[in-house]
């Protein structure tokens, strides 16, 4: 079971000595965009992060959801480091030229 982060998951993980790797004003600033109810068709944005194999992984990724999903349009893209978020102009790029994103990080 997945758990989504609310009021009781703080206390579980403080329970067993753990730090959330969730940015507590994260859901203060952003809010999660609404499920799409398909993606058959749609404008996929793909990005990748600039390690070993993470576009290889993501090629393959994108390469099936084209075929299986007919794609309307594909919008692939790396972020400069890999271990920092994406830039502003990248997320905004994304944002407005995708009906949804998927991102990959491999080593």
């Amino acid at each position: 079971m997945v758990s989504v982060p609310g009021a009781n998951l703080k206390d579980r993980l403080d329970q067993m000595g753990l730090l959330s790797p969730i940015d507590p004003d994260a859901y203060s600033r952003w809010r999660p965009a609404p499920r799409l109810e398909s993606i058959h068709g749609r404008v996929g944005g793909f990005l990748g992060n600039r390690k070993a194999n993470a576009s290889l992984l993501l090629q393959g990724v994108k390469e099936l959801m084209e075929k299986d999903f007919e794609l309307r349009e594909v919008v692939a893209t790396d972020k400069y480091v890999y271990s920092r978020p994406a830039a502003d102009d990248i997320i905004d790029n994304l944002a407005s030229r995708c009906d949804f994103v998927v991102t990959a990080i491999a080593d």
